[in-house]
This record gives structure tokens, C-alpha cells and sequence, in this order.
């Protein structure tokens, strides 16, 4: 069987790691011939995950910008794909060739541009005319492909109802576990963090519907309701100027300068030192499909608290305390509850443990991801 891979998106955080991991684990299986459809950005970050049997192609359109790329899987890809021989196309970046000419694969793992909400914010011109441009490939090639995989029952679900797309080629594969990601309170930069102690985390990029002022303003509530030292450390790089001086004046008017430390991007290794010694998480997003996050945070038997919305209760079952991301008084209370009781924590940090035993790690996921496309060449065949 030969497969395409079209992984000309911008692969980058939690979606890296799955593409890494998947050309990691489908390369050990000889029987198969590989090709990779790629930017020039990335080769270094994917090559050396690469088997032999695995071919990179450089996409010099693909790699000029959004709208080339987008071009360039719409209309050159499926030719190349008859060049190849292809049988079967996997496409990881959400959007897929509307018209392919071999059996197709795409995988749904952004529900971003589908939320209401991310168009209240103030994200810009750029993503205002991007998100709908998005939304559009990805629900239109979703309906020609053979086969659709999504992150979570709550996407599939989205996809199927609101955008017809057909549940008997809809799948279900939840995202990967790290098995770096484990409790570990032994690191060799733990003074770097230790200072800090004890502390409640919040890993997120700061983009702007990832509700970081409300979370600051709650944790603010709690903490004058309960004079503790405790310190808010915020994982994650800075996104949108704009945005970020907004969560600094929540700070100054929160008065929470020494309570909240921002801490922009750290590494792989600092933050499964974080996950493991955090009294607990915060996860104040009310827009995610299946959160890395809060899988890492549930590998190190972090206790979570996170919003009761999109996935996320069906990401962390009962492993997390819920609260309405739009509700400050509501948040603040939770965060009380988790400062007050320890024993919850200890309950949460072992619900944690046990719910992710019961995720697939990243082989798992490829060995699923590759029943489906054996499934679809063997139609193609017979």
C-alpha cells in the first residue's frame, strides 16, 4: 500500500507531536511506501522521524503562505497523487482536497473556526477573513472524503448534525499521550520553580478566547477570600500584543502583581515538572477538540479544574471539577474549593491517573489510524 501524506499545514505544538509520532510508528511498517508532502520550515522538525521507507517532497508553493497552500492542495495535489500512484491520502491539518483522485483521509483536529464565540473577540482582520475561508475547506472536503476522524464524539458529532457529514465514515480517535508526561517531582531546574510554591497552574498560548483575564480576576476572588501565599504561574507564549497588555492591566487592577507570574514558553521538561507539583490546573478556555493540556496535565495526576464546555467534559470525565468559563463569581468558587480541600485534590490527582489510563497513547493511534486505511484500500481493491 502506498500512502500520501499531506502535511504542508503548520504543524506545531500538540499537532506536531501527532504528526512526528504517526511517521515515527507507520515507518516501522515495511510493507507500506510513504510519501510526505511537506514545507521546506519543517523538514527538520519531521525528518528524523522518518523511516526508509519514507519519501519527503518539498511543496515550494505550499510553503509561500496560507492561501498558497491552500491552492496548491486543491488543485495540484490530486494530480500528483496520480503521478505517485497513490492509494491512499492521509491529511492531519483538518482540510483535505475537495475533488481527490485517490481514497482520502482527513483528520478533524481544530473546531476553532465552527465557534461562535471566536468571532466576539477581537482577533483581528487577518483571522476574521481567515477562520470562515478555513471553515469552509474544512467542512467541504469533510464531505467528500472517504474517511473523517475526529478527536472527540462532541466534533463528530458537530460535523455529522450540523454538516451532514456521514456518521458511517466518521471515526473517533482520541489525541495521543505522551508517555513523557508522567508525575515527577525530581528536576534538576526545580529551583527555577520552587521559589514559587506553592502554586496553581495554567498552561495556554494567550490567545485571546482563551478567557486568561476572567481566570486572573477569579483567582484574584479566591485568594482575597482565602489569605494564602499561594502564586498563579501562566504557562504559554504571547500570541496578540494587544491581548497581552490586557491580561497585564487585569493584573495591576487585580492587584495581583506578586500573585501572577507569566512565564511566556517554557520547555517539555519544565512543564512535566509544573504538572507534577501544581496544587492544581486551571483551564479557563471555553473552545477546545479534546485538549492536549489537559491529557498531559491527567498523565501527571494533576487535580484539574476546567470549563463544562465543548469537550472538555468528555476529555476529562471525572477527573476535573467544571465551571461555566463565562461565570467569574462561578470559577472563583471552584479554584476556593480546590485551595480549601485537600483531600479533593488528592481524589482528583488519583482520578487522573485512572482516567488517562484509558486513552490511547501515540502507536495506538496509528495503529487505528492505519486499520481505517487498510479498511479503505481493501474497498478500493475489491
Amino acid at each position: 500500500m502506498k500512502i500520501a501524506i499531506n502535511a504542508t499545514f503548520n504543524p506545531w505544538g500538540g499537532s506536531l507531536s501527532q504528526l512526528n509520532n504517526l511517521l515515527r510508528y507507520i515507518s516501522l511498517d515495511e510493507s507500506l511506501t510513504i510519501i510526505v508532502y511537506i514545507r521546506k520550515k519543517d523538514i527538520e522538525s519531521v525528518s528524523k522521524y522518518c523511516g526508509e521507507n519514507t519519501k519527503l517532497i518539498i511543496s515550494k508553493i505550499a510553503s509561500i503562505s496560507i492561501i498558497a497552500r491552500i491552492i496548491w492542495e486543491q488543485t495540484v495535489l490530486p494530480f500528483l497523487l496520480i503521478k505517485e500512484k497513490i492509494d491512499i491520502l492521509f491529511c492531519p491539518g483538518n482540510i483535505a482536497p475537495i475533488f481527490s483522485s485517490v481514497k482520502t483521509i482527513q483528520w478533524i483536529g481544530t473546531i476553532g473556526p465552527f465557534w461562535e464565540g471566536m468571532y466576539n473577540h477581537k482577533i483581528g482582520w487577518v483571522k476574521r477573513i481567515k477562520y470562515p475561508i478555513n471553515k469552509f475547506f474544512m467542512y467541504k472536503s469533510a464531505q467528500k472524503s472517504d474517511a473523517v476522524i475526529f478527536e472527540s464524539d462532541y466534533t463528530k458529532k458537530l460535523f455529522n448534525y450540523k454538516y451532514g457529514i456521514i456518521s458511517s465514515k466518521s471515526f473517533v480517535i482520541n489525541i495521543g499521550k505522551d508517555k513523557y508526561f508522567s508525575p515527577n517531582s525530581i528536576y534538576e531546574k526545580e529551583n527555577q520553580y520552587i521559589i514559587y510554591s506553592p502554586f496553581v497552574l495554567c498552561v495556554s498560548h494567550l490567545y485571546p478566547y482563551k478567557n486568561i483575564p476572567r481566570m486572573i480576576e477569579a483567582f484574584a476572588i479566591a485568594k482575597k477570600n482565602n489569605i494564602i501565599n499561594l502564586k498563579l504561574l501562566i504557562a504559554g507564549s504571547k500570541v496578540s500584543n494587544k491581548y497581552y497588555k490586557n491580561i497585564l492591566d487585569t493584573i495591576i487592577e487585580t492587584n495581583t502583581l506578586d500573585d501572577v507570574i507569566l512565564l511566556g514558553s517554557i520547555s517539555k521538561e519544565d512543564l512535566r515538572f509544573l504538572y507534577s507539583n501544581c496544587e492544581f490546573l486551571i483551564f479557563p478556555s471555553p473552545c477546545e477538540n479534546f485538549a492536549y493540556t489537559l491529557v498531559e496535565a491527567m498523565c501527571c495526576g494533576t487535580p484539574i479544574i476546567c470549563t463544562n464546555t465543548t469537550a472538555m467534559p468528555e476529555t476529562c470525565q471525572e477527573a476535573a471539577i467544571y465551571f461555566d468559563p463565562n461565570n467569574t463569581k462561578e470559577m472563583a468558587e471552584k479554584i476556593e474549593l480546590l485551595i480549601c480541600d485537600e483531600n479533593l485534590r488528592e481524589t482528583l490527582s488519583r482520578k487522573s491517573l485512572e482516567r488517562v489510563k484509558e486513552l490511547p497513547d501515540y502507536k495506538e493511534v496509528t495503529i487505528k489510524t492505519l486499520d481505517i486505511m487498510r479498511n479503505l484500500y481493501s474497498q478500493s481493491i475489491s
